[in-house]
């Protein structure tokens, strides 16, 4: 399934991509057989752009219930934390959002992404 935010693509190139990937995920959580919409995180998505969203998100210190809900369904690589930690998203996180995102998914047993 196909999700847009309801919000312009932030100026930066790789920010917008960034942007683009989390919509994309956002469509696969509304076709998973338990079909999550994850209004939260679609509000600070429009609100702050995905990347901001993200880095404040992480550093919260809080573990979503989003995230939660993922891990169960069996789809970690759907979670905010997954995707900070793809490379090819490194220049828009720091190591401390990196740490962050490996933490929590090791504390809900999964191991992350290299």
């Amino acid at each position: 399934m196909t999700y847009r935010f309801n919000t312009a693509r932030p100026a930066d190139s790789l920010e917008a991509e960034f942007h683009d990937a989390c919509a994309a995920a956002v469509g696969e959580c509304l076709s998973l057989p338990s079909r999550y919409h994850p209004l939260a995180w679609i509000g600070m998505a429009e609100g702050w752009g995905a990347a901001e969203a993200a880095r404040r998100l992480l550093i919260s210190g809080d573990i979503q219930t989003g995230f939660e809900r993922l891990v169960k369904a069996g789809r970690p690589e759907l979670t905010v934390e997954w995707a900070v930690l793809d490379p090819k998203w490194r220049a828009l996180f720091g190591e401390q959002h990196r740490e962050a995102a490996r933490w929590r998914l090791r504390q809900a047993q999964v191991e992350p992404p290299h």
